[in-house]
């Protein structure tokens, strides 16, 4: 997979982390509040410069679930590049607890709730509270469950006939699938947060990023997404790497990549309440 992918997109990740935010209790937000009051300057001016925010704007926890991709490309954080996603095979049906042996998403959601619960210095806990936050978000946006061969969807190519900005499916997914509905950011909070309160949400309580990540593939290997074609139990990319989205896609797609933030916050929340 690319390491250039936004990951679930700047915009994408924050809506989660404030969702998540606004569904925890006093104590709870100000748990993280203190807890990110312990980022080292240089990384609070990284994480502005990344999000192109002027120099000492303040770290909100929203904020903060960007982090892990702005510091990805550093020395000191190389490691945790390939955790942002999970490559299977093109013969997997659904993904268990078997998929990953190590580096991989499903694991870095269980290693980094383990941190916060058990570490004892604070900057680290910070580090896998923002850990969290990114992987919560980044494990919902299907095509981080995907395959090696096209980066997860960055080397399947767009047509032009498609007539959207995204370059690539993975990019889509990132960025035009949200962008594409044209909301303010309040618009998104607005639409959104009724959705994390009500308890008819499609069964959220799993607490498994592997049945995470599964509801994430059956998603990218369904036929409408134009991802997969099915061929001997096997999926293959489409032809030429190019795909032309049918009319039709954004409005289907949508509504899906909308309960899928939703879900994640939920369940952020949920391990956040847990964990803190």
């Amino acid at each position: 997979m690319s390491f250039s992918s936004l990951a679930l997109g700047q915009l994408g990740h924050q809506i989660v982390c404030d969702l998540a935010y606004e569904q925890l209790s006093h104590e709870n937000q100000q748990q993280i509040n203190q807890l990110l009051s312990n980022m080292p300057q240089k990384h609070r001016d990284r994480l502005n410069n990344y999000m192109k925010r002027p120099k000492g704007s303040p770290i909100t926890f929203a904020k903060s679930c960007v982090w892990a991709d702005a510091v990805k490309k550093q020395k000191s954080y190389k490691k945790f590049e390939k955790w942002h996603y999970l490559n299977v095979s093109r013969d997997t049906a659904k993904i268990t607890t078997n998929a990953c042996k190590k580096d991989c998403i499903g694991q870095a959601v269980a290693i980094h709730q383990q941190q916060l619960v058990t570490e004892t210095q604070p900057w680290k806990q910070a580090q896998a509270l923002m850990f969290l936050g990114h992987w919560l978000g980044d494990i919902h946006q299907p095509l981080h469950i995907s395959y090696a061969s096209d980066w997860g969807g960055n080397k399947i190519k767009i047509t032009k006939n498609s007539n959207v900005r995204c370059e690539t499916l993975h990019w889509y997914w990132d960025d035009c699938v949200l962008s594409r509905q044209k909301r303010s950011y309040q618009q998104w909070m607005q639409l959104l947060t009724p959705a994390t309160s009500a308890q008819e949400v499609q069964p959220w309580q799993s607490n498994s990023p592997w049945s995470w990540a599964n509801e994430s593939y059956q998603i990218v290997t369904s036929p409408a997404f134009k991802y997969c074609k099915k061929h001997n139990e096997q999926c293959q990319n489409p032809q030429g790497n190019k795909v032309t989205l049918p009319k039709g896609y954004q409005t289907t797609f949508a509504p899906v990549i909308n309960q899928r933030m939703v879900l994640a916050a939920k369940r952020l929340a949920n391990v956040l309440s847990q964990s803190l």
